[in-house]
């Protein structure tokens, strides 16, 4: 059962988040936080050896509140404590931040897929035979665990399936290395540009990562990486012209032929001599 209290703020061990915090984010709170107060309480779990005891309380979902807590100086933070081991703890967090709709399009497929992950190691594999029917798409829940994965991430961003399953392709082929290089790109809060990347073979999104490290522009690393067309030898107009003049030759009549012998001031007994 969960219970609410007034947690001491350095008590609370903060552990690693799926997606780093935006600074400006946490000032924005910290200035709410002083003008109205906290209006919703952090969650936290009950860890009584974390740090050998001197953070004896976990956060589970809140990291932004509790930061802007921390950088107004509070002291005490209200917090929910919940009865969760690590794994419950994960997917309270995902579904928290997929709940609050606050996620870019790149840190929504992100949490997706970890929910995924945490999902299957409670329930088993989506897809116990391994692979999936080429026909229905990538990751498409074809089978009766991915259908109830599937409802459950619809129900909590308020999406339809074709979404889902966009959702899916970007989290699933999105080498590491890329979804780094994305970070504070245009990219990174864009849906088409992410699924672009995400088609590139594995060899090709880590090129395009170092080239994006680089440039920081992902429209050029994507122009980079479309099969470069032969360029086009350059124009003779003399060899075009003669190339023409062969051609209609071959294509005009014997009496043609003549008359045009005629007006160079040659005949054809000329011409075979």
């Amino acid at each position: 059962m969960a219970e609410f209290i007034s947690a001491s703020i350095d008590k609370i061990h903060m552990g690693e988040r799926l997606r780093p915090i935006d600074q400006g984010y946490v000032e924005a709170i910290a200035a709410s936080f002083e003008e109205r107060g906290q209006i919703s309480p952090i969650m936290i779990r009950s860890t009584p050896a974390q740090n050998k005891g001197k953070t004896p309380y976990t956060l589970v979902a809140g990291a932004y509140r509790l930061s802007a807590a921390r950088l107004i100086g509070w002291s005490e933070i209200d917090a929910i404590v919940v009865a969760a081991d690590q794994v419950e703890a994960q997917l309270l967090e995902i579904s928290e931040n997929l709940y609050r709709n606050e996620l870019n399009p790149l840190d929504r497929a992100i949490f997706v897929m970890k929910y995924r992950e945490l999902w299957e190691e409670k329930n088993g594999s989506i897809d116990p035979k391994g692979g999936r029917p080429e026909k229905q798409g990538n990751d498409y829940p074809v089978f009766a665990k991915g259908r109830e994965l599937s409802k459950q991430v619809q129900n909590r961003l308020g999406i339809g399936a074709e979404t889902y399953k966009l959702i899916n392709r970007i989290g699933q082929n999105l080498h590491p290395a890329l979804r780094q290089a994305v970070r504070g790109t245009e990219a990174e809060t864009n849906q088409a540009l992410l699924l672009k990347f995400a088609k590139l073979t594995p060899d090709m999104q880590v090129k395009a990562a170092a080239a994006l490290k680089e440039s920081g522009d992902p429209q050029s690393v994507l122009a980079l990486t479309k099969p470069q067309k032969p360029e086009k030898p350059a124009r003779d107009p003399d060899t075009e012209a003669l190339a023409a003049l062969r051609k209609a030759w071959g294509q005009a009549s014997q009496s043609v032929k003549d008359q045009f012998l005629q007006e160079i001031g040659l005949s054809r007994f000329q011409e075979a001599a």
